[in-house]
Formats: C-alpha cells, structure tokens, sequence
C-alpha cells in the first residue's frame, strides 16, 4: 500500500524490481487485454533500468494481489511497459524478496536467557519475513529475540524472530539475518507498508541526486 493512515489507497500501483529486490520503478497496472501480457505504466523511476533487466519481479501494493516473476517483452510511447508473467511469487518466496535496504536503530531483546538486558541494533534490511541487523551482542544461529521495529506508520511493532545465520563484521558489530516468528496478518501488513514507503523514497532520492 502506497497511501498510508486515512489517506485514501492508491489503486493497482506496483514496484518493479530486479532479481534481487533492487528496486527499478514504480508504475500502476494495467488492465488486462486478453491477450496474456502483464502490462504496467512506469510513472516514477528509470524506464531504461527495466528494459535492460530480462527478469523482474512485478510486486503490487495490495496483499490481495500476488507478486509476479515476469520477463520484459518492450515498451510503447506512453510508458507502458509489457510483460510475459512467468509464475507468481507465493507465500515465504514472495516475503523474502520484498526486501528493502533500511538503516534505523532500535532494540533487541532476548528470549529464553537469564540475560533480559536489551541490545542496541542498527537495521541493514527489512522485509516481510525477516530482519538483517548488526549488533555487538553475540548470537547464534536458533536463538530467538524480539526486535523493535519502529517505521510502521502506527505505533512501533515488537516482533518475535530467530536468527538464521550470522554474516560479515564490522568492526565489533556482527551482521545477522532473522526470521520472523509467528506474525499476523496484520503486523506483516504493516512491514510491508514500511518496506513500499522505504522503496518509493529510495526511488525519489535516486531520480534527485
């Protein structure tokens, strides 16, 4: 979703991203003509990046819709760009790669240690099945905590995850990748929210610099 609180919701918008999340564009989608292509209108961000990508990944705003793999097949003079959908993008796939570099700082706090203390951690993505984060405190693979996420458009969200595998250093922070545990609906509503909001603005800041 694109217009957040009591705005009114953008309909049929869409991000299109590369096959590693990298976000392209934005567009809206078109209604279908019957002849089987997937067709988005680009309205923010590089129109040329999309065309030099074979596959890229169609990623509508609304949760009802499903996210799509799809391969460029051209673009008309309106700035409609035409796509052969290849499958759909489901469940954990789908989650995953609606992943968006992020950088915050919030709060871990661990479960089931006698150490409750929490720990400071600075957030390197997010999505809507799990958090890569650094922090100075030691984990390991299977040990669960709860992280703060505080970009939701309503009150911060404390959300339950378990960290899959530890990643490089820097310096005495340790880069970890967490899963989350047990979200609703509702709470994965509002991270994907965030990670649009993350991924338009990182689209803006790239047409402005």
């Amino acid at each position: 979703m694109i217009g957040f609180g009591k705005k009114k919701k953008e309909q049929n918008t869409c991000m299109i991203m590369d096959s590693l999340s990298k976000v392209l564009a934005k567009g809206r989608l078109e209604k279908p003509q019957g002849d089987g292509f997937l067709r988005v209108k680009v309205t923010e961000g590089s129109i040329r990046d999309v065309l030099r990508t074979n596959k890229v990944q169609i990623v509508p705003s609304q949760e009802d819709q499903p996210a799509t793999l799809g391969r460029v097949v051209d673009c008309d003079d309106n700035d409609v760009i035409s796509f052969t959908p290849l499958r759909e993008l489901k469940g954990e796939e789908a989650r995953t790669n609606l992943r968006m570099p992020v950088d915050f700082t919030s709060y871990a706090y661990p479960l089931g240690t006698a150490d409750k203390t929490r720990s400071a951690i600075r957030a390197n993505d997010l999505s809507g099945g799990g958090i890569a984060f650094y922090c100075a405190r030691e984990f390991a693979p299977g040990d669960q905590l709860e992280v703060v996420i505080p970009i939701t458009r309503t009150a911060p969200l404390l959300l339950k995850c378990q960290i899959l595998r530890k990643g490089g250093a820097n310096g005495e922070y340790t880069l970890y990748a967490a899963k989350f545990l047990d979200i609703i609906d509702e709470e994965e509503s509002l991270v994907r929210e965030a990670v649009f909001r993350a991924q338009l603005q990182h689209i803006r800041d790239r047409q402005a610099s």
